[in-house]
């Protein structure tokens, strides 16, 4: 969601050289479904039964540069913990399946931050990420690498 008005009291912020990212705390899920932009359902689980669903919910704003240009894929944050294990986030399209049943959150997690993001100065894009990491990894930092480098401790 695109927009300027600000409202941080749920989000924690961290500042880089151009662009400050807010995130709520993790969410752990077992799947998480959604509605593509062709109105099918989609199911997102975890790549292997030692893994687990963990979607954060960011807030990126531009309050000091012209214009931010990003590209949100698979490459933009990592997710993890201080000791060095982490994993990338994931392209929520690519890594579902269409399903036929409704489920009770049902587009709980969306709008997605993906794809192509231009950021005017004064503007801010609020999504959530959905990251597919091990199950033994504490998802406590995020490690964001899309147009500036920014580590934020996740709240708890």
């Amino acid at each position: 969601m695109l927009g300027c008005e600000s409202d941080d009291s749920d989000f924690f912020i961290r500042k880089g050289r151009t662009i400050g990212i807010g995130a709520t705390p993790p969410i752990v899920r077992d799947r998480i479904t959604f509605t593509d932009t062709a109105g099918k359902l989609r199911l997102v689980k975890p790549i292997s039964a030692n893994n687990k669903l963990v979607v954060v919910k960011l807030k990126i704003i531009n309050d000091s540069i012209t214009h931010v240009p990003m590209f949100i894929d698979t490459e933009a944050a990592e997710l993890g913990d201080r000791g060095g294990s982490r994993g990338w986030n994931i392209d929520p399209y690519v890594n579902s399946v269409i399903v036929t049943t409704e489920e009770s959150e049902l587009d709980k997690y969306t709008p997605f931050l993906n794809g192509h993001i231009e950021l005017n100065k004064g503007f801010e894009v609020t999504g959530w990420l959905i990251f597919d990491i091990p199950r033994n990894i504490k998802p406590l930092t995020i490690w964001w690498r899309e147009s500036d480098d920014i580590v934020i401790d996740l709240p708890k």
